[in-house]
């Protein structure tokens, strides 16, 4: 280990904590101390070797990674449509991203980029194996998120970040237009309030499974909400008000196909009567709800503008772009490009932004066809449905900023779980057997409530 790293005793005593956990604990509950680390430790404290840096949730993917092989684990694993995208998109990260400004440190920061995306997503995949793994983990967030959402109103009444103790995050909270922008062990305000607004549906969702579930869903829908306004961010409530919606459209579930070409036909109507591009509807709608949504508007306009520069490989120079006064000051070649959209073209071009679209079209497509497999129980039906507003919340806040600290585990995390949907016809089958209480619902055919094992998820 380097002198440089700046991992302390709570933290290495944290780290073997969890890598105990990960390798000890039942395959189903595998994936909880990767939960953990996500939730409460900030990217301040690394391990330096051999000049690389290895914050502790790199180490925990390789604890886990020796787990699956040791146990054979991984040999469980059905490769999908989303897996093999999503692997192409890890290519694209690294050979397209080093391309954009080739060097052997370009490399080595796309190619850890690439270990921690393959790395948490193939682990997940490994353990999370039918609905009822996902509903568990679901619980377990419920309550893990209580002393997050508490040490944030502190934060709110103090002004002080208590996770500042392990680095990587302010002691004193931000303040803007005299609101304090909480944010925990998150590296930015943004990150933390989107982390709850993202959770928010979730508990939702749990809130319709039996047993225990209504109490832990409480708790944990309250917390989420108690991290999103803490953040004091407009684009986290926003992101919190696109999970609402995803909700009120549960009754038009049938009607989706409809829906989706209806907004395409507003979008196309309102290009041709607004002054502005259409994009800068979110410039609108922080006139009403606040925030910075002209500089986010202003970002898509000049992604556009600049195609040329980036749609090959992408770019890693975008200063020019930058109104004045908007250059980083840590990075003089770039504005703050706080849209997860162009951070993908500008990290490998059209291609790799194509691929990033198109995982989340199959994801969409794995809701869908849990919305038609008409043996399902409506509790988890409208579980599978709060997993895919989780989706559509994430690409809402996807336009007000880029993921770039441990959020993208919850990231990869969801994405895993909308590939599990997509590969899952067993654990449906099986469900059949035990569940009483399955039946048709609302719009759907009537009879026993069963089809051939021929009309399942595909």
């Amino acid at each position: 280990m380097d002198s440089s790293s700046t991992i302390t005793f709570i933290g290495f005593v944290f780290l073997a904590i969890m890598a105990i956990m990960t390798w000890s604990l039942p395959r189903a509950q595998a994936l909880i101390p990767a939960l953990i680390t996500t939730c409460y430790m900030p990217l301040g404290q690394v391990f330096m070797i051999g000049g690389l840096h290895f914050p502790i949730f790199r180490l925990l993917l390789l604890v886990g990674f020796c787990r699956v092989v040791a146990r054979g684990e991984i040999q469980c694993l059905k490769m999908t449509l989303p897996d093999k995208l999503f692997l192409w998109w890890c290519l694209a990260t690294l050979i397209l991203g080093t391309l954009a400004a080739p060097s052997f440190d370009r490399l080595v920061n796309r190619g850890g980029a690439v270990y921690d995306a393959l790395g948490a997503y193939f682990l997940f995949r490994c353990w999370i194996r039918n609905l009822d793994d996902v509903i568990n983990a679901v619980r377990f967030l419920a309550w893990m998120i209580v002393p997050l959402a508490a040490s944030m109103v502190i934060e709110k009444f103090t002004a002080r970040n208590v996770f500042s103790m392990f680095g990587g995050v302010p002691a004193i909270t931000v303040e803007r237009e005299g609101t304090l922008r909480c944010q925990g062990a998150f590296m930015h305000p943004i990150l933390a309030g989107t982390y709850g607004a993202t959770m928010f549906p979730l508990f939702f969702g749990l809130w319709f499974q039996r047993g225990k579930s209504k109490r832990a869903a409480l708790v944990g829908a309250a917390s989420s909400a108690v991290i999103t306004l803490a953040a004091g961010s407009s684009g986290a409530m926003l992101t919190m008000v696109a999970s609402f919606i995803g909700f009120a459209l549960w009754r038009y579930r049938y009607h989706m196909r409809r829906l989706r070409w209806g907004v395409v036909c507003v979008v196309i109507a309102l290009s041709f009567v607004m002054k502005a591009p259409v994009w800068y509807l979110i410039a609108r709608m922080s006139d009403i709800v606040g925030g910075t949504g002209w500089y986010r508007s202003y970002i898509i306009d000049q992604a556009i503008a600049h195609f040329n520069e980036w749609w090959l490989v992408g770019s890693t120079y975008t200063a020019h772009w930058a109104p004045a006064g908007q250059v980083l000051a840590v990075d003089p070649n770039n504005m703050d490009i706080i849209n997860n959209y162009v951070s993908e073209g500008l990290a490998g071009g059209v291609v790799k932004l194509g691929l990033f679209l198109a995982i989340i079209v199959q994801g969409f497509k794995s809701i869908g066809r849990w919305m038609r497999a008409r043996s399902v129980s409506n509790s988890d039906r409208l579980f599978v449905w709060s997993i895919g507003v989780v989706l559509m919340a994430h690409c809402v806040s996807f336009l007000s900023v880029s993921y770039y600290d441990q959020i993208v585990v919850m990231w990869y995390w969801l994405l895993a779980t909308l590939s599990m949907l997509a590969a899952n016809k067993v654990w449906l089958r099986n469900k059949l057997r035990l569940v009483g209480d399955v039946r048709p619902i609302s719009g759907e055919v009537s009879g026993s409530g069963r089809e051939p094992a021929s009309t399942m998820v595909n």
